[in-house]
């Protein structure tokens, strides 16, 4: 369920800056800390495209 009850959708589309979501990108991407918080910065906040940016470089 998303945090605001007037926003639908999925949050488990998106990712943030939040220390479980980047410890899970480095996590499951495999790169570290720096690598993971430049793909969010990079890509935006749409996980699909975060995953996309790290497997290109």
């Amino acid at each position: 369920m998303a945090d605001n009850p007037k926003k639908r959708g999925r949050d488990r589309e998106l990712v943030s800056e939040q220390e479980q979501e980047v410890a899970y990108l480095m996590r499951t991407a495999r790169v570290t800390r720096q690598k993971a918080l430049e793909a969010i910065r990079e890509a935006g906040p749409n996980r699909d495209k975060v995953m996309d940016y790290l497997q290109s470089k």
